[in-house]
């Protein structure tokens, strides 16, 4: 497909970006928040603002835990944002969201970029743009708070620099730069690009980027970036820190199942599969880009960079959905790519039949999309997220000197912790003796005591005043 018209060039990927845009914040802040760990997100971000702590942060579900409040968990920088947006939007599921929204579409642009970069080919950059519709995983959690989208961002961003630092080494500060911000977003997540480029570089023994001043220099801007946080969580809490945001965090959830979050080591195939035309356009595209590899520098580099990323998840023992949305970015460029090299197939059978093919490709993945959103706008209302959230929001203002107790043997309640701004203790009270003489308790079913008064009720669970 030639077209040489600048208007025309600007105007189709900015269509499909807007298209996306708007089905991404459509309804964006209709859904409840989910529990895990939507909620715990958002309320740590509510407690920086209002406790004006950026730099320690808490959640009270560790309170209800009995544990200290300070959260370790992940670092700070999507925390921070999302306080941003609670100061502009107030404190509800549409400011919760809007970050992961807004980092969902700027990664179609910048895909756009790094696959006109790789392949020489605006055709091949108008169909990754138009992949990700096709990729309903990625376009569902654009409109929820987790961490994946805003670190596969920065990920895509390092390696897009990485390749430009080939023409311009200039560009390894932006390498540093983004690798950095990926740290602060997931901790060891963001350094992803490092192992990629350095099986890319072994084949043929190219270091020279090890040489260049600044890539050294970018460097010294990634301690700049990574460092201070860091430093200050030491001198602060020393090693109840490490215990946490390394141990636990990193290398026990790569080494153990953690909360039952285990899988199959095809777990992330299986995602995959699931997305029928996403996976059959990834299967053909995977094999093409294989075969290409062993004489093309930009095919090898895109099937180091997926293959890598999908076995890294793959082989690590807790094993969620959201993890592998990282790998997006090379699957929507490489199914770019490879169409765009069946479409000149075709069109040396008949006139326009490439750009028929082409055409008809993009219209297919965006009514695909349409039709899926329709679907989960249909289940969006949830009975279990619509009764965490009334039953929050009546707590939030009723019984404010008890405790709020949730009868499980490990699960909290973080969405009722978030809209009740209140911590939710859990006592399994089948094993346990009765915690206190006087309590509200969150039950599925009436509790098995005598001194009981119902207060609320919502779907799927009550709220009971226990003497």
């Amino acid at each position: 497909m030639i077209i040489e018209s600048k208007g025309v060039r600007f105007a189709i990927p900015a269509v499909l970006i807007f298209v996306f845009a708007t089905i991404t914040f459509y309804h964006l802040g209709n859904r409840p928040l989910i529990e895990y760990d939507e909620s715990i997100y958002a309320q740590v971000a509510r407690e920086a603002l209002q406790n004006h702590s950026q730099l320690d942060l808490t959640w009270l579900g560790y309170i209800a835990q009995h544990k200290p409040p300070q959260f370790f968990d992940k670092p700070p920088l999507i925390i921070w944002m999302v306080e941003t947006s609670q100061i502009v939007f107030g404190i509800n599921e549409f400011s919760a969201r809007f970050w992961t929204a807004i980092f969902a579409i700027i990664t179609l642009p910048l895909v756009f970029l790094f696959t006109q970069k790789l392949s020489q080919s605006f055709t091949a950059a108008i169909l990754s743009v138009a992949a990700f519709f096709a990729a309903f995983q990625f376009d569902d959690f654009a409109g929820v708070l987790q961490l994946d989208i805003p670190v596969g961002f920065f990920v895509l961003l390092t390696l897009y620099s990485f390749w430009q630092a080939r023409e311009n080494d200039r560009y390894y500060l932006l390498f540093w730069v983004a690798m950095g911000l990926g740290v602060m977003t997931k901790s060891v997540i963001g350094l992803l690009p490092l192992p990629v480029v350095l099986i890319f570089s072994v084949p043929e023994a190219d270091f020279r980027w090890l040489k260049s001043k600044n890539f050294l220099l970018g460097g010294l801007l990634f301690l700049a970036i990574v460092l201070p946080w860091h430093i200050l969580q030491q001198i602060h809490y020393g090693g109840a820190f490490w215990d946490q945001y390394l141990m636990y965090h990193l290398l026990k959830r790569y080494a153990v199942t953690l909360d039952s979050n285990g899988g199959s080591p095809h777990y992330y195939l299986d995602i995959f599969f699931r997305q029928r035309i996403l996976f059959c356009c990834l299967m053909l595209s995977l094999v093409c880009f294989i075969a290409r590899s062993f004489k093309s520098k930009p095919h090898f580099f895109l099937t180091v960079t997926l293959l890598f990323i999908f076995l890294f998840f793959s082989t690590a023992a807790t094993k969620l959905p959201p993890y592998i949305l990282v790998a997006y970015p090379y699957v929507a460029i490489m199914i770019g790519i490879t169409f765009v090299s069946l479409a000149g197939c075709l069109e040396k059978s008949g006139k326009n039949s490439g750009n028929i093919f082409i055409a008809a490709m993009i219209l297919f993945f965006v009514a695909a999309s349409l039709e899926h959103k329709q679907t989960r706008v249909a289940q969006e209302n949830d009975p279990q997220l619509v009764s965490d959230k009334a039953v929050g929001e009546y707590l939030k203002t009723h019984n404010l000197d008890q405790h709020i107790y949730y009868y499980s043997v490990n699960w909290q309640k973080p969405a009722v912790t978030y809209y009740s701004n209140r911590p939710v203790y859990i006592n399994d009270f089948y094993r346990q003796h009765k915690p206190e003489d006087r309590f509200v308790l969150i039950s599925e079913k009436p509790p098995d005591y005598p001194d009981k008064t119902l207060l609320f009720s919502a779907g799927t669970e009550q709220v009971y005043q226990i003497e």
